[in-house]
């Protein structure tokens, strides 16, 4: 008799203090920790629409991050009229997720107008790497981050929110 009711209480300990370890945070299927306000951006890496791979382990002031065309579209708009050194200058990473285009069509149309770009984009395939950022639709996320630590989150929809978010 003993023995049974150490059983169901050692499993509710062991749940308790899983669940204490994680209060505060939320992660998707994959063990990525969601994005949030005064989170922290992990070390991580992916490659450019050129295939170079980059090892981001000091994170930039910003990163900002197109989930669909029309917020590639801006991407492309803004920063192919902007001199060679705004994104340096700015201290910026750019991210594009083509995670729900099929490898086919990435491989053949996306990547190829991506290569026309004068900067480097670095793409996400991987889904669930994809879902840790905050997203809206048809708008850029832009994060601001101090020490790799998330300051603001904010969207943007036009050149004009995406130029003040980060000259402001």
């Amino acid at each position: 008799m003993k023995s049974l009711t150490k059983k169901p209480l050692i499993g509710l300990l062991l749940l308790l203090l899983l669940t204490i370890a994680s209060l505060g945070e939320s992660y998707n299927k994959k063990g990525y920790k969601m994005i949030e306000q005064n989170s922290t951006i992990e070390p991580f890496k992916l490659n450019d629409q050129f295939g170079e791979e980059h090892n981001i382990s000091t994170m930039p002031t910003f990163i900002i991050c197109s989930f669909g065309r029309e917020s590639g579209t801006l991407i492309s708009t803004y920063f192919n009229t902007q001199d060679e050194s705004y994104l340096e200058k700015n201290n910026i990473i750019l991210l594009a997720d083509v995670s729900g285009v099929p490898s086919l069509l990435r491989k053949t149309i996306i990547l190829p107008k991506m290569k026309k770009n004068s900067f480097k984009i670095l793409t996400i395939t991987d889904k669930e790497f994809a879902n840790q950022f905050p997203k809206e639709e048809d708008r850029l996320t832009i994060l601001k981050l101090d020490n790799g630590k998330v300051q603001t989150i904010s969207f943007a929809k036009d050149e004009v929110e995406l130029k003040k978010a980060i000259e402001n």
